[in-house]
C-alpha cells in the first residue's frame, strides 16, 4: 500500500523549518555577535584573530620591521625574514642579512632590499628566492610596477627598472635633487618621480614623467615655490599635494594645471588612493582651540567629505574602500566617502597599522602584533 503523502502546505512547511535550524545551526557565530552589538552588552566591532609574538623593541638601532602583502606578513630583523598567513599562522623563514631594510610587495613576489649597500633579495610568498642584485649602492627610493617589475632609485638619482629575477630592463639618469616620492601609472607604463633641487635660492620641484616602454623622458612639470609633498598618477592626470593645496594636470603637459584647491590649515599626513583621491588630515589653529580634520577631494577636484576629529591622528592607511585612521591609541574605520563604521581603542601605545586585507588588519605594539578582524 503506497504511503500518503503529506499536504503540499505541511511540506513547506518542514522544508521552511529545516532551513531556519540549518541558518542558526551554521551562522550561529555571527548571530550572536548582532545580538550582543543590538542589546549592547558588547562592543564587537573586532575580533583578534591571532597574536604573533615578537620583541619589536628590543634593539631600537635595528628594529624589526613589519609588512604585509598580499594576505600575508613579513616580519624582518637584520638577520631573517619570517612569514605568516592571513590568519598569523607561521608559513617560512630565511636568513637574509640586512642592516637597513626596506620592503616592498608585488601580487606574486616581494623584495627585501638592503637600502645601505643596495643588495636587493627577490621572494616569493613562501620564502623561496627567484633573483639577487648585489651592490647598487645606497637606495633612496624603491616601489613596485607590476607581477614582474619594480623599479630602483639610487643615491645618485638613476632610476632602474628589474623584473622579478633581478634582470636590469631599462634605466635612465633623473635630475640632480632630493627624491621626494616616487610613483608608477595604473598601466604601469610610467614611473613618476619627485624631485626637489634649489635654483638661485629658491625651491624648484621637479615632476618627472618616465616611459618604461621607450626608456625616455616624456614629460615635466616645474613647481616654482612650492615643494611638493607627493603626486601620484591617475589615468591621464598627476595629482599632486604640496605645500599650498592640491592640483592637477596631464601628463607631459607643463602648463596650469587642470584643477587647483588651497588648503585651510596645516597638512599632517595625506594619501591618494587608485582612484585619483586624496584624503588629507588637517591642522586649524583658531584664537582658543585646535580643530583637527579628515578631508576627501576626488581626481577631478571635489569635495568628498570634510569630517572635524575630536583628537589628532597622525596617520592614514587606505585599501579598497576604507580609510583607517590611527594615533597612539585608537584607530577609526571609514568608509571612502566619510561614513564612519568601527573604532579601536586599545590600552597599549600602538606602534603601527596595516590593512592585511580589506576585513583585517594588523597591529603593531612592542611586544607583539595582533592580527584584528572587523565583524561589524
Amino acid at each position: 500500500m503506497a504511503r500518503k503523502k503529506k499536504p503540499l502546505i505541511k511540506r513547506l512547511g518542514s522544508l521552511l523549518l529545516f532551513v531556519v535550524i540549518t541558518l542558526i545551526v551554521f551562522n550561529f557565530g555571527f548571530l550572536w555577535k548582532q545580538s550582543m552589538i543590538a542589546i549592547g552588552i558588547a562592543d564587537l566591532n573586532w575580533e583578534s584573530i591571532n597574536k604573533i609574538n615578537i620583541d619589536l623593541d628590543q634593539d631600537l638601532e635595528n628594529r624589526a620591521l613589519v609588512f604585509t602583502y598580499n594576505e600575508t606578513v613579513i616580519v624582518s630583523t637584520n638577520s631573517e625574514i619570517k612569514l605568516y598567513d592571513v590568519n598569523g599562522e607561521f608559513i617560512a623563514a630565511r636568513k637574509i642579512n640586512s642592516d637597513s631594510t626596506r620592503i616592498i610587495g608585488m601580487p606574486s613576489y616581494f623584495v627585501v632590499s638592503d637600502i645601505q649597500q643596495g643588495n636587493i633579495f627577490v621572494l616569493d610568498y613562501l620564502g623561496n628566492t627567484t633573483g639577487e642584485i648585489k651592490n647598487l649602492g645606497p637606495i633612496e627610493d624603491i616601489i613596485s610596477a607590476n607581477d614582474n617589475l619594480f623599479v630602483v632609485i639610487t643615491l645618485d638619482n638613476e632610476l632602474s627598472v628589474y623584473n622579478h629575477e633581478g634582470v636590469l630592463i631599462s634605466n635612465v639618469q633623473l635630475p640632480t635633487g632630493e627624491l621626494l616620492g616616487l610613483d608608477v601609472s595604473k598601466d604601469k607604463a610610467q614611473v613618476i618621480a619627485t624631485i626637489l633641487s634649489s635654483d638661485m635660492y629658491q625651491f624648484n620641484s621637479k615632476i618627472i614623467t618616465f616611459s618604461m616602454a621607450s626608456n625616455l623622458m616624456i614629460g615635466g612639470h616645474n613647481n616654482y615655490g612650492d615643494i611638493v609633498y607627493g603626486a601620484k598618477v591617475y589615468d591621464d592626470h598627476i595629482m599632486i599635494v604640496d605645500t599650498n593645496g592640491k592640483h592637477a594636470y596631464r601628463v607631459g603637459d607643463s602648463s596650469d594645471y587642470t584643477w587647483d584647491r588651497p588648503r585651510d590649515g596645516e597638512l599632517l599626513y595625506f594619501e591618494i588612493d587608485n582612484n585619483g583621491s586624496i584624503f588629507e588630515i588637517v591642522k586649524k589653529d583658531d584664537i582658543n582651540m585646535t580643530d583637527y580634520f579628515l578631508t576627501g577631494v576626488n581626481k577631478d577636484g571635489k569635495d568628498i567629505f570634510k569630517d572635524i576629529k575630536t583628537q589628532k591622528f597622525n596617520k592614514i592607511v587606505l585599501t579598497q574602500g576604507k580609510i583607517l585612521l590611527q594615533n597612539d591609541r585608537l584607530l577609526e574605520i571609514y568608509s571612502s566617502d566619510g561614513i564612519l563604521l568601527a573604532s579601536y581603542e586599545s590600552n597599549k601605545k600602538i606602534n603601527d597599522v596595516e590593512w592585511l586585507n580589506e576585513d583585517r588588519v594588523i597591529i603593531e605594539f612592542n611586544d607583539f602584533i595582533e592580527v584584528l578582524e572587523l565583524a561589524y
